[in-house]
């Protein structure tokens, strides 16, 4: 595996923390998580098979503009809000205790 799908796995892991763990928790500062308060969104799994699988196959034609658009992708998903929950960085900030009203 190159480095481009391993970015694309790296996009998939944040975006599903995000809605996992971090949206959850900056909801509900000082409580544990509980299984059944978790509604994570399925398709980001498949989405982030395809992104990968679409990269690496880009990869084999240029592998600094693969490696680039990975890194465009993860940037997008580390600032950006997706869904009903803030981004992950504002998510982490707010667990941490370091947001303010967002």
């Amino acid at each position: 595996m190159g480095q481009a799908p391993a970015i694309a796995i790296t996009v998939g892991a944040v975006t599903l923390a995000n809605e996992a763990l971090f949206a959850p928790l900056a909801q509900h500062p000082g409580r544990a998580v509980q299984p059944g308060q978790v509604n994570v969104n399925w398709r980001i799994i498949p989405a982030t098979a395809l992104f990968a699988l679409g990269l690496g196959a880009l990869e084999r034609l240029s592998e600094p503009f693969a490696a680039g658009l990975g890194y465009i992708a993860l940037f997008t998903v580390l600032f950006t809000r997706t869904g009903n929950a803030l981004s992950p960085v504002e998510n982490l900030s707010k667990v941490l205790g370091y947001g303010g009203k967002a």
